[in-house]
């Protein structure tokens, strides 16, 4: 892999595949490719790209896609296009299931049948981990940890990664296999946890809400920087080892409770908390962290601190709400 290789990034237009495009261009990768669904989005991403790198499809169309791999011949493809949100797959189970399902499906079989070469950064889910028997709780999860998805969309990821292992054995594939755990930061939807906080904070401040409503604040989680998690994925696609599955995370936990509290602190104005029962999800893991060692011996570790993370994320929210 070298920095004039075609890279395609599926769902470039979106939270992660931005920050991944800004760390390429920033260390001189000259031949990133995106692709976007929508026209509106090909627009926004044409003034990162140009336009002649930007490629508007229905990644769900199996001809379509084949049809760029053939033409690209990408070195590397960075698979973000997903329905990423947890909640709307309680919501829209059989859409998250089938989308993601097909998404998958599609860009392995282009790839098996025009680019061979290519290496796949697939993205599973730690939330694919679910909610793990007793012997693996309250403890960094590591790679070799079995599956209890305990939603859809982690249903969905789960079966992703299962479709890229088996194209992998079957053809003989170059595929990295990616388990994220909670990436957060700056630009982000308020559909997740973080960009809500942010967006009702901000509200709160210019009197337009009371309280600040949240959900389970007793869960821990793993929040890793976008910024820090896009420079893994570069790392991945140089280094990683074939056939390999990698967490990609912070190595530390931290509960909800502490960090609405840090976000709280970072208020103008005081705010009050109230959990608010439609926040709360019919079932919530315990604990989330990762065992990061694996990547860590590629040579990636994190570097930006969530108290950091968390004031970009609510100077986003300010600047998004003026």
């Amino acid at each position: 892999m070298t920095k004039d290789s075609v890279l395609l990034i599926t769902g470039a237009d979106g939270f992660v595949g931005q920050h991944i495009i800004n760390h390429l261009q920033n260390i001189q990768y000259t031949n990133v490719h995106g692709t976007a669904f929508r026209p509106e989005s090909a627009s926004r991403l044409a003034k990162t790209l140009g336009n002649n790198n930007v490629h508007t499809l229905d990644l769900t169309n199996q001809p379509a896609v084949t049809n760029l791999l053939a033409t690209l011949q990408p070195r590397g493809i960075i698979h973000l296009a997903a329905r990423a949100s947890v909640n709307e797959s309680y919501q829209q189970a059989e859409a998250v299931l089938n989308t993601n399902t097909k998404l998958q499906l599609v860009m392995l079989e282009a790839i098996k049948e025009a680019a061979k070469q290519a290496r796949l950064i697939s993205l599973g889910s730690a939330q694919a981990y679910g909610v793990l028997p007793a012997k693996y709780q309250a403890q960094p999860i590591n790679e070799e940890a079995p599956f209890y998805p305990s939603n859809p969309y982690a249903v969905s990821k789960a079966t992703q990664e299962l479709l890229s292992r088996a194209y992998q054995l079957s053809y003989q594939l170059d595929i990295i296999h990616v388990r994220p755990f909670n990436q957060i930061g700056p630009g982000q939807s308020t559909d997740f946890a973080l960009p809500s906080f942010a967006d009702q904070i901000v509200k709160i401040e210019k009197g337009q809400q009371d309280k600040l409503l949240v959900g389970n604040l007793e869960a821990v989680r793993d929040f890793t920087d976008v910024r820090d998690a896009a420079k893994a994925y570069e790392v991945l696609l140089r280094q990683g080892v074939s056939g390999e599955v990698y967490n990609l995370g912070s190595g530390a936990g931290v509960t909800m409770k502490e960090v609405v509290q840090k976000m709280v602190a970072l208020a103008k104005v005081k705010i009050e908390i109230e959990t608010d029962p439609s926040r709360l999800r019919p079932v919530d893991v315990p604990h989330f962290v990762a065992d990061i060692s694996k990547l860590n011996q590629l040579g990636w570790q994190p570097e930006t601190s969530l108290e950091q993370t968390l004031g970009d994320i609510l100077e986003s929210a300010r600047q998004a709400n003026q």
